[in-house]
């Protein structure tokens, strides 16, 4: 099974990518906030990170360049979700394989995600 890295500060949002990604057979591990993000077990790799951008203590860009940036998880996709980024300023600071604004058609979505995936 497929493993994706959910990280959405949004619990209503975070619930529902977790109900859709896990009905089609994702296993998903999510995170509210930067810090219990970076509380994960380094040991497990996923297959997919999914990060919102505006973050309580932090930003999903900031995660997707550390993603990007370590040797062992760069070449692990990075979708970034926002409401607010402009597409131009996220892709200067880091190298996302896909971005998706919000609010965001779950049909494209989970397409997006599968052509990523497979």
């Amino acid at each position: 099974m497929r493993k994706i890295y959910l990280v959405e500060d949004d619990e209503a949002i975070r619930e529902i990518l977790e109900i859709l990604l896990s009905s089609e057979n994702y296993s998903v591990l999510s995170f509210a906030n930067v810090l219990d993000f970076r509380r994960r077990d380094l040991t497990q790799t996923p297959d997919l990170y999914l990060f919102d951008v505006m973050l309580p203590d932090g930003s999903g860009i900031d995660l997707c360049e550390q993603i990007k940036n370590n040797s062992e998880s760069r070449d692990t996709p990075v979708i970034i979700m926002s409401a607010h980024a402009q597409i131009s300023n996220i892709y200067k600071s880091c190298a996302p394989d896909d971005f998706i604004s919000k609010p965001f058609d779950i049909d494209n979505l989970l397409s997006r995600i599968g052509q990523i995936m497979h």
